[in-house]
C-alpha cells in the first residue's frame, strides 16, 4: 500500500509567516498604525506596507517593508552592525518603488530586532549580488513613529486645493468669459506651465471640455505699469507666438464673440510688421500676408489635434472654426 503523508510546513515558511505577524502586531499595538501584508504570492521583493496613522486620521503616507526572521539573518557582522544581502534582480524594483523601503532583520526569539533605510548608496557589491549595512544602533521598537512618519513624509491636507479645483468648476458653469492672467515668470522664462496647467483643469471631463470653448481671454497685469503696448513688449511677442508653435489649441478657446485681446495679440506675434499710430482710434496695425497665412495653417492644425485626440465633435470644430473666421472678418472690416 502507497504511503499517504500530508503536506509539509517548512522551517523557512514558518519563520517567515512568524515574522510578519509579529511585525504586524508590532506596527497596530506599539506604533497605532496599519500594516497592510502582501500575500506571498505577490512577494516580489517586498512583504508588506505601513501607512500611518495620526490621531486617528488614516494618512495614506506608506513606508515599504522587507522582514527577515532567524538567526542566519544576523550572523553576517560588520564593523557598524549586519550585513543584509539581497539579490540584483530586487535592485531595479526598489528603486522604482515611489515608496521609501525599510529592511527588517528579526533573530529566532525577536530578542534583536533591527533595521535600516534602502539607499543604493549605501550598498556595496558582493559576488552574487549586494549588500547593505543594518546599524547595530538601528533598533525596532515603539519610539519609531515619529522617525519613520518623517521618512515617509508629511501627509497633507488638500483642502484648499480641493475647493479650489471644485470653484473652477463652477465658474466655467457659470461664466461665458474666463480671463486668464499670464504670469510674468513664465513670459520671462519662455514656459507654459500655467496656462497648461489652466486648460487641464477646464478640460478635465468632457462636459467641461465642451463648455470651454471660447471661453477664454488672456492678459498681462504685471505688465500694467509698462508704459509700452502690449504689442511693443517683444518678450510677450515672443511668449505668444511660441506657444502656438507648442501647440496650444488658442482657437478652441480664446473668446471670438467679442472685441477681446487674445486673438488679435495672437495675430499679431505672429504676423506684424509694422504699425500706423492713429490719434484717435488707437493703433492700426500692419500685418504680412504670408505670416497671416501662417498663422492660420498652423492654429487650425492645432484646434484639429486637439479636436480629433479628445474626439469632441467635427460639429464643434465647424462652429469653433466658423466662429474664428467671423472675428477676423469683423476685424478686418473695423480696420479699413
Amino acid at each position: 500500500m502507497t504511503d499517504i503523508t500530508f503536506p509539509k510546513r517548512r522551517l523557512n515558511k514558518k519563520k517567515g509567516q512568524s515574522g510578519q505577524t509579529y511585525f504586524q502586531h508590532f506596527i497596530t499595538e506599539d506604533l497605532g498604525c496599519i500594516y497592510h501584508p502582501i500575500p506571498e504570492e505577490n512577494d516580489f521583493g517586498i512583504d508588506g506596507y505601513i501607512e500611518f496613522v495620526e490621531d486617528e486620521l488614516v494618512t495614506g503616507r506608506l513606508l515599504a517593508v522587507q522582514i527577515k526572521h532567524g538567526d542566519s539573518f544576523l550572523r553576517n557582522t560588520s564593523s557598524g552592525g549586519y550585513k543584509y544581502y539581497g539579490e540584483n534582480k530586487h535592485l531595479n524594483y526598489y528603486l522604482n518603488k515611489n515608496t521609501p523601503i525599510i529592511f527588517i532583520v528579526y533573530n529566532d526569539d525577536f530578542s534583536k530586532k533591527h533595521w535600516v533605510l534602502f539607499d543604493i548608496e549605501l550598498t556595496s557589491p558582493t559576488d552574487n549580488g549586494w549588500w547593505i549595512e543594518i546599524p547595530i544602533d538601528n533598533i525596532v521598537d515603539s519610539n519609531l513613529y515619529e522617525l519613520w512618519r518623517n521618512i515617509a513624509g508629511p501627509a497633507i491636507n488638500y483642502k484648499d486645493e480641493i475647493k479650489y479645483n471644485w470653484l473652477i468648476d463652477k465658474v466655467i458653469k457659470k461664466s461665458n468669459l474666463l480671463l486668464i492672467c499670464i504670469p510674468k515668470e513664465d513670459i520671462e522664462g519662455k514656459k507654459f506651465d500655467y496656462i497648461s496647467s489652466i486648460l487641464k483643469k477646464i478640460t478635465k471631463n468632457k462636459e467641461m471640455m465642451l463648455q470651454s470653448r471660447s471661453t477664454i481671454d488672456i492678459f498681462f497685469p504685471e505688465y500694467d505699469n509698462d508704459c509700452r503696448e502690449i504689442f511693443d513688449i517683444p518678450e510677450i511677442m515672443e511668449w505668444l507666438y511660441n506657444s502656438i508653435e507648442f501647440g496650444i489649441p488658442w482657437f478652441y478657446f480664446l473668446a471670438h464673440k467679442e472685441k477681446n485681446a487674445g486673438l488679435k495679440l495672437l495675430l499679431e506675434s505672429y504676423a506684424m510688421i509694422g504699425k500706423i499710430i492713429r490719434k484717435e482710434n488707437g493703433f492700426l496695425v500692419e500685418i504680412d500676408s504670408d505670416g497671416f497665412a501662417k498663422f492660420f495653417d498652423k492654429n487650425f492644425i492645432n484646434l484639429n489635434r486637439f479636436t480629433e485626440q479628445n474626439r469632441i465633435p467635427i460639429e464643434i470644430n465647424k462652429e469653433v472654426s466658423e466662429g474664428i473666421f467671423d472675428f477676423f472678418k469683423r476685424e478686418t472690416v473695423a480696420s479699413d
